[in-house]
């Protein structure tokens, strides 16, 4: 047998004793905060800014339909990523009022059928602009509109996700989520606010990031495609460091690709053969360990707005790797919130059928009803 892969199964084997012999003790707050969210579903829609706004808010019959079927298939909350600048007037920062009253209708729905909303706001051009206090102050004009809209409503089960993924320096965005707030709240200081990390709200970002000051309406969120050489193979989108295919989860080597004859990303070279360490469970316990280490320290709620994996991978790898990420951010108390219901990540087939990992996971949550 190959030395690395005898050494990566004694890590693993270890590692795998460690976890199974700690008692993971999950704070009282943390745990309400996984009885109130349960099981997520992300809806892409809003955030399609490469369609026309128009023909979004037009055919808005469409959202409605993807909101009964994850209701009907049992999530308890919708995370409904926003692009906001698709819906501004002309020259102005003035939000479409079709977009507010269509959010406003979604929210009765969720209200109807006892679920939890997150209206989020997505692609931001935070990373394009040099004067983050001029684009903070245009943010915020745009929130203040939603803010205002929603004032004195949902404050059980509607939450506003300040900004996703940003991709400044986390100093930089120390400074943007501080000032953002200190804008926003005095507006409304029942509303419960998700702020994640930089780095696409990665967790080497994460553990690293700094809380609101005397705020204590914040739940802290983070994001979850780990191993990436797995969970975004074949994406059209990154190219560069998604060229290698069929690759399984968890790691078996008789089933590993060949790498490619042709010069690729050294991300690529270099997760590749180090996969038999991180295409596992007991990798991915490691990786939310941290998280939950943060949340002990710092003594705030946190949840995962996004854990997914790409559709076109073999059926079984994408069973297999929903079931080790739900279940271990289960047993650390963290609610999750899937990527997504019917698009490029969708967990349901053409019949509408999640998948039996999805269905499982939300089965779990009985117990919390």
């Amino acid at each position: 047998m190959n030395r690395v892969i005898i050494i990566c199964f004694i890590q693993c084997w270890f590692f795998s004793v460690q976890v199974a012999n700690a008692e993971i003790k999950i704070p009282e707050f943390q745990q309400e905060t996984l009885t109130k969210f349960k099981a997520g579903i992300n809806i892409s829609y809003y955030e399609n800014y490469w369609k026309p706004a128009h023909v979004l808010l037009e055919q808005y019959y469409q959202l409605k339909d993807k909101l009964a079927l994850a209701n009907r298939l049992g999530f308890t909350t919708v995370r409904l990523p926003v692009s906001f600048d698709n819906y501004l007037s002309p020259g102005s920062n003035h939000i479409n009022p079709t977009l507010i009253s269509q959010l406003a209708e979604v929210y009765d729905y969720i209200e109807k059928h006892n679920m939890n909303l997150i209206i989020t706001y997505h692609y931001g051009q935070l990373h394009k602009k040099e004067n983050h206090h001029v684009e903070s102050m245009r943010i915020a004009e745009m929130w203040l509109q939603l803010v205002n809209s929603f004032k004195g409503r949902g404050y059980q089960n509607l939450f506003f996700g300040l900004y996703n993924e940003p991709e400044i320096s986390g100093d930089n965005w120390t400074f943007v989520n501080n000032k953002l707030m200190s804008l926003l709240r005095p507006k409304d200081k029942e509303r419960y606010w998700i702020i994640g990390s930089t780095d696409f709200h990665g967790i080497n970002a994460f553990i690293h990031l700094k809380k609101i000051h005397n705020d204590h309406k914040i739940i802290y969120t983070f994001h979850f495609y780990e191993p990436y050489i797995f969970t975004h193979q074949g994406a059209a989108w990154d190219p560069e460091k998604t060229c290698l295919k069929i690759l399984p989860y968890p790691f078996k080597q008789t089933e590993m690709p060949a790498l490619p004859a042709r010069v690729m990303h050294k991300d690529i070279i270099h997760n590749y053969h180090h996969y038999c360490e991180i295409g596992n469970k007991q990798f991915i316990t490691k990786r939310i360990q941290k998280m939950y280490e943060w949340l002990i320290e710092n003594q705030v709620p946190i949840i995962c707005t996004e854990t997914g994996v790409i559709n076109s991978i073999p059926m079984q790898y994408r069973e297999n790797y929903l079931f080790d990420t739900t279940d271990v951010m289960t047993q650390y108390g963290i609610p999750v919130m899937v990527w997504d219901l019917d698009q490029t990540f969708g967990v349901i087939d053409k019949d509408n059928i999640p998948l039996k990992s999805i269905s499982g996971w939300i089965n779990s949550f009985i117990k919390y009803m």
